[in-house]
């Protein structure tokens, strides 16, 4: 049986109550539950990155989109460096045009120039990768606001965003970028 029929059917049974819970509210925390393990299950990560000539894919995306989970200068050292290794191995469509790194967290913090010395390994890479149009780095303008920073103090090669958020929805939404 699929994972999703096996999840739908384990949800209708949470929710009818022939799956044991002693409340409603257990009943409402396992379907919330299961919900979310049904939108992961459905992203589709195996394969993020076109291989350039892939035939497997219907259709190629316009672009991709770094995922940035946990708002951290690992996670972002961690994408810099699947970004780098995607680009070695010659998985990037140069069709699709450089993956966008799209920063609204703290760790925008990494991009400031006065941040270098702490953050060095990293801001190297992403300059590397950009100076090859490999990626593109956009830093969230109301992320510096709230960091009291401005334009002028970050790294030369770093674009800003008036709101990291929307930016991601719409490079998602509207111009049909995938994560990577």
């Amino acid at each position: 049986m699929p994972f999703s029929s096996l999840l739908l059917t384990s949800m209708k049974r949470l929710w009818m109550g022939a799956l044991p819970a002693r409340s409603l509210p257990a009943r409402w925390a396992g379907m919330c539950l299961l919900s979310l393990l049904a939108a992961g299950s459905a992203a589709d990560v195996s394969n993020p990155i076109a291989i350039a000539g892939d035939q497997a894919q219907s259709a190629a995306p316009n672009g991709y989109l770094a995922r940035i989970q946990k708002d951290s200068p690992e996670d972002i050292e961690r994408a810099l460096r699947r970004a780098e290794q995607l680009f070695l191995d010659g998985r990037i469509d140069p069709e699709s045009g450089p993956l966008a790194f799209v920063i609204h967290g703290p760790e925008a913090a990494i991009f400031f120039k006065d941040s270098y010395p702490a953050y060095k390994a990293i801001v190297d890479l992403a300059a590397r990768l950009t100076a090859f149009e490999v990626i593109q780095v956009k830093v969230c303008e109301t992320r510096m606001g709230v960091l009291g920073r401005k334009k002028t103090e970050l790294v030369p090669f770093v674009e800003t965003v008036p709101f990291g958020p929307a930016e991601v929805n719409r490079l998602v939404n509207t111009e049909e970028y995938v994560y990577f």
